[in-house]
């Protein structure tokens, strides 16, 4: 059966703890703004209604794991320890000094019996409180990705395949052998779904990846996906701004990025969905290929060049560069009276003319026209501080550094109890501003000069 938390009503024990904590407590502020009460209702079809003992609350157990995640708390043993000493802590798990801690091993239990879905569903749900409160505009994502360090080390790779003989790690003597692993031929006995990576400045480990967006207004997190560390950052970028923009009833104005996300497949996406995308290019050379010459127009409607002689090109499969290649006929050519003047790249020996371009060579020439404007410099310098601040805060201040666990739906839910963190943080912090101000313009109306309160 489900549990509910104790009763807190002519609980003297529990409103003694109470008196014992200051107003301006952060917990106290959650605890006033943040309503958690859903939690029981979203878990109920996880417990039989009317056979067995109770469970440990819902609530409860959610309460406990959050404190984990709003002070870094590494540890389930170290988290129950800290409950059991700690009046705040427990007043805040809607504890007595006189209740028991569950048992650390309970803690386990719960998390495989909610699995990912119900703390989705938690996420969702403070994400829409969020909303509500006015966080979240809706009209401007931005979107990073981050490697977490994964809970196995690089001595658990074995060959995938057993008949090939392993590579063992080479003696400390043995410094110029290169120690051969890649995720094509070895896999983690410990964390199967981590694999290597690397970045530059940092080490190859086993990794996974979080892909996040971020609501630019107030900096909460909508969306985290996580994937195993070879995953490139764009892989999972268009499903998560279909969700995204789904969810927010089609409100996506604009998409701000790296270059990471500066693929011509993505700028195409967001173009047709009619979102600004401020993301430079992949790399520099996108869009360099020679694809214009004088006397020569690309031609829309037919999808392909025409030259001054009107002789349309004939075009070729798009390649794996994304590349196509139109050519003339060799009779074309031959006898075009403008054949000398004509500056189309000649193929020696055959007498016919050449033009490669990239199928997104349109959006390209765009978007490095949109690239030297002053609202594109300024999007990306908001970037900076809004989006990475907010990995900074996941990674260092919100347990994302590091894999508590193992498997990728662990580490999802890990990534969303982090991100439930920071938005509740959020969530705190600027409905109480918002209060304060409010409460101040009132003391500046009612104080300013010439206004008199009436007396009956």
């Amino acid at each position: 059966m489900q549990g509910t938390l104790y009763p807190k009503e002519n609980n003297v024990n529990y409103f003694s703890l109470e008196a014992l904590i200051p107003e301006e407590h952060f917990l106290k502020k959650v605890n006033k703004v943040v309503d958690l009460t859903f939690i029981t209702r979203i878990t109920e079809g996880l417990y039989c209604p009317n056979n067995g003992r109770r469970s440990i609350a819902p609530e409860l157990y959610f309460r406990m794991i959050l404190l984990s995640y709003l002070y870094s708390i590494k540890f389930t043993r170290k988290l129950i320890d800290e409950i059991r000493y700690n009046i705040v802590y427990r007043w805040f798990c809607g504890l007595t000094i006189h209740d028991k801690i569950p048992h650390h091993a309970s803690l386990s239990r719960i998390k495989q019996r909610f699995k990912k879905a119900v703390f989705e569903n938690i996420f969702l749900n403070i994400v829409y409180q969020c909303q509500q409160a006015g966080l979240i505009e809706g009209r401007c994502v931005m979107t990073d990705s981050t490697f977490i360090q994964a809970n196995a080390s690089l001595d658990s790779m074995k060959p995938i395949d057993e008949s090939i003989p392993q590579k063992s790690r080479p003696s400390s003597s043995c410094k110029n052998t290169k120690w051969q692993l890649s995720n094509k031929t070895h896999r983690s006995v410990t964390d199967p779904d981590a694999t290597l990576a690397f970045k530059a400045g940092m080490a190859r480990d086993l990794k996974y990846k979080a892909h996040v967006c971020c609501d630019s207004k107030r900096r909460v997190i909508t969306a985290i996906h996580i994937t195993t560390g070879a995953t490139h950052d764009s892989q999972p970028f268009k499903e998560l701004i279909k969700e995204l923009n789904t969810r927010f009833s089609n409100s996506i104005k604009e998409v701000v990025a790296d270059r990471a996300y500066g693929s011509g497949a993505i700028l195409a996406f967001l173009k047709d969905y009619e979102i600004n995308s401020f993301i430079p290019l992949f790399t520099t050379r996108s869009g360099n290929n020679c694809s214009e010459f004088e006397g020569i127009t690309f031609d829309h409607t037919r999808k392909t060049y025409v030259c001054s002689n009107n002789v349309f090109f004939h075009a070729s499969k798009v390649n794996s560069d994304e590349i196509i290649t139109y050519r003339t006929r060799v009779k074309d050519c031959r006898y075009c009276p403008l054949s000398d003047a004509c500056q189309a790249p000649i193929v020696k020996g055959r007498g016919i003319r050449v033009i490669s371009r990239h199928i997104h060579d349109d959006i390209f020439k765009q978007v490095k026209r949109q690239m030297e404007t002053e609202i594109f410099k300024q999007k990306l310098r908001e970037r900076l501080w809004k989006i990475e601040g907010v990995m900074n805060e996941l990674k260092n201040h919100n347990g994302l550094l590091r894999a508590k666990y193992r498997g990728i739906e662990n580490i999802q839910i890990q990534a969303y109890m982090a991100s439930i963190a920071i938005n509740i943080k959020r969530l705190v912090f600027f409905i109480l501003l918002s209060i304060c101000f409010k409460r101040s313009k009132s003391a500046i109306f009612y104080n300013r000069p010439g206004h008199h309160q009436s007396h009956d």
